[in-house]
This record gives C-alpha cells, structure tokens and sequence, in this order.
C-alpha cells in the first residue's frame, strides 16, 4: 500500500491513556500529513520488537479500535522514562492472502508452473474456498467462525504483563498453607474471539 511521500520524520502528539487507538490514529493522521489518511490505513507499532499497536493489518476484523484503548497497552509508561522512544507509524500492511493461496502459489512455482493458473484451479476443484466462501477479512461469512470458548482464551492474546501486586514470587519463599506462589492478576483485554 503506498501513502503520501511527506510522512518522513519525528512528530508530537498529545496521547491519554484513555484514548481509544482509533482516536489516537486519527489525530497521528492529522498531525503527520497536509491531508488527512484514513486511520484506517495506518499501522502502529512500538518498540526494538515492534510490537504493534492495534490492528495487525489493513481491515482487521479481529481488533475493534474503538474498544481498545492506550491505557491496555504500556508504551506511555515506556516513553515516560526514556522521552527519546516513541510509535513506530507506517502504512498498514495488506490483508494477508486466503488461506491455502499463498502455499498453492509456493509450490506452484517450485513445480515451474503459473501460481495464479494453480490458484484458479485449486478454486475449480473446491480445494481451496473461493474469497466469498470464507469469513472476513476475505469474505462475508462474518466472524463466527473465530469465536473460542472462555476457557480456551490465551493470555498470550494480551499486550500486558502479568501483576503480581506487592508479592514478589520466588522458588525459594513458601507462605505457611499455600503452594509456595500467588496467582499472578492478568487484566484480559477484550477481543472479538471472547
């Protein structure tokens, strides 16, 4: 996806923790470029692991913006004691291809032959479902099919660490009547597959 050549730089902008990451992007887009750029087409990141910020790609369907606020994330905290860090801004990366078709592509072409040609008939042949066929981002089957039971919800979907409050956990320390550990405080951020 290309952008506006004028976005080279360093930038200021005012952030809350109570800003939603739609709200933070809209005002990064209003700051960055003589015209506006739809929040939309805006990926942000943080950190030497680049750990992003919001929607992993254009059109999303799994990160509700709106509801996913600066205060989740820790990068405030972050450039609060170090003031020389900050956001990473780039345009977003494309929707990633269907399922299958990247892999039809590769082993078309290790096998010399056209990837789009093998693609086209893998869809023929009901090998792999047709864009239109699949939930979103590809097609309008919804997100359903993404849904996960509560129990099975993964920590690792979160950007925050655990807390373990004033209890510094150790191998060595056992408090009379416990298993030697607390259970860490994890805040859950929500997300469209809860």
């Amino acid at each position: 996806r290309s952008g506006p050549e004028d976005l080279d730089g360093t930038y200021k902008v005012e952030v809350s923790p109570e800003d939603s990451i739609r709200a933070l992007k809209e005002r990064i887009s209003e700051v960055i470029s003589k015209r506006a750029i739809d929040a939309e087409l805006i990926q942000l990141s943080f950190g030497p692991s680049e750990k992003l910020i919001g929607k992993r790609f254009y059109k999303d369907p799994l990160i509700d913006e709106e509801d996913t606020f600066v205060k989740q994330y820790s990068f405030l905290e972050w450039i609060e004691r170090f003031p020389h860090w900050g956001l990473t801004v780039k345009m977003a990366a494309e929707t990633p291809p269907p399922p299958g078709v990247a892999i039809k592509k590769a082993a078309a072409s290790a096998e010399a032959m056209d990837p789009e040609k093998a693609v086209e008939e893998a869809y023929k042949t009901g090998e792999l479902l047709r864009p239109e066929e699949l939930p979103a981002p590809w097609g309008d089957k919804g997100l359903d099919v993404y849904k996960r039971d509560p129990l099975v919800r993964s920590i690792g979907d979160n950007p925050l660490p655990p807390n373990y409050g004033d209890s510094n956990p150790s191998s060595t320390r056992v408090k009379a009547g416990k298993a030697g550990w607390e259970a860490s405080d994890v805040d859950h951020i929500p997300n469209v597959l809860d």
